[in-house]
């Protein structure tokens, strides 16, 4: 085998270079400002020491410098496809900040969310963006967001009193997907899913009720819900065993609208004839289904580039402006809704 030069400390490091300590770090970490400065035949003599020696720095040493983790926490029920994709934005999003993401699943249980805000109290994370909301969750966010925790979080909903929010504009996703399935026809409509209070619920009754829509029905899933395909599969049981069942449905996400076109193929529905279905999120489920599922793109990548930014003025004092963000939607139509024919059409 052959021999490797020893691994050097920082302070070696710096006194081969001939150079402060903080000289190195400056470079280590990619953090030259206006106060400190290389030049760059001193940083190549750096780099070249790093490179020759296998220098990296520990990671409880950047934080005893810095007095900060560079870790954030994201809390969420569970990898559906849908937060895997929103992790995934979060992570690159980091990334180019030079930071790190610590996910932490709940599985939608409350007392597990109250833990984990418990443990973050000795400042483990540097902040928190929560993603997916489950009992409790307000007032637990009030707590700890307030003295004497003073956790710094970021929710993905929509706004809690004084907390920074990103949220996607749930009123109008429920309006385009009500808007949607009455232009191709539909006079039978559901909402699948979603709590009855929520915006989507409202905004998919109120534009259904304007149209002069009378045969409206909602199936919210059960309390602490994490939206999963089984989940959807036992739902679209309970639609099913309505007297009428509707022609139209708005489904709470991707993975609930995969699981009801399933069920109800299973039961010789033909999809969107006999029932056309919209989904929410537009994540990859829409394309694997068969057919294609139309849905509500809710912008994940724009919700967590808002989401990080207003997290980092949180940890840097900075103030939050504005303190909620809403993001705008948009409708993607694919097969589940296409080829059905408006009743004029079908005179």
């Amino acid at each position: 085998m052959g021999n490797f030069p020893k691994t050097l400390t920082l302070s070696e490091l710096a006194r081969q270079a001939g150079v402060s300590k903080t000289v190195v770090s400056v470079v280590v970490n990619r953090k030259e400002n206006r106060n400190i400065r290389v030049s760059e035949k001193k940083r190549q003599e750096i780099l070249r020491l790093i490179e020759r020696y296998r220098f990296v720095p520990t990671k409880s040493a950047r934080e005893l410098a810095s007095r900060r983790t560079n870790t954030i926490a994201i809390i969420f029920h569970q990898l559906t496809p849908y937060f895997s994709f929103l992790v995934e934005q979060l992570q690159k999003k980091a990334f180019e900040k030079n930071m790190e993401i610590m996910p932490y699943i709940t599985e939608g249980r409350g007392d597990r969310e109250e833990e984990y805000l418990s443990l973050m109290r000795d400042r483990r994370v540097d902040g928190i963006i929560i993603a997916a909301i489950t009992e409790g969750s307000v007032a637990r966010y009030v707590k700890f967001s307030s003295p004497p925790y003073n956790l710094k979080i970021v929710v993905i909903n929509e706004p809690i009193g004084k907390i920074p929010s990103v949220h996607f504009d749930e009123m109008s996703a429920g309006r385009l997907a009500a808007q949607h399935l009455v232009e191709i026809g539909c006079r039978s409509l559901c909402c699948f899913g979603p709590a009855q209070e929520s915006g989507r619920t409202r905004g998919f009754l109120k534009y259904a009720c304007e149209q002069g829509i009378t045969d409206l029905k909602t199936i919210p899933a059960e309390n602490n819900s994490s939206g999963t395909f089984s989940e959807g599969r036992k739902l679209a049981e309970k639609l099913l065993s309505l007297k009428k069942p509707p022609d139209g449905v708005f489904a709470n996400n991707d993975l609930y609208a995969a699981a009801l076109l399933q069920k109800v193929l299973e039961h010789g529905y033909r999809v969107p004839k006999d029932m056309a279905i919209v989904g929410c999120d537009n994540t990859e489920v829409c394309l694997y289904a068969k057919p294609t599922l139309t849905s509500i793109d809710t912008n994940a990548p724009l919700a967590a580039e808002t989401a990080l930014a207003k997290l980092l003025d949180v940890i840097t004092g900075k103030p939050v402006r504005p303190l909620h963000t809403k993001i705008p939607v948009r409708l993607v139509v694919r097969e589940s809704t296409t080829g059905r024919l408006s009743p004029a059409e079908e005179e």
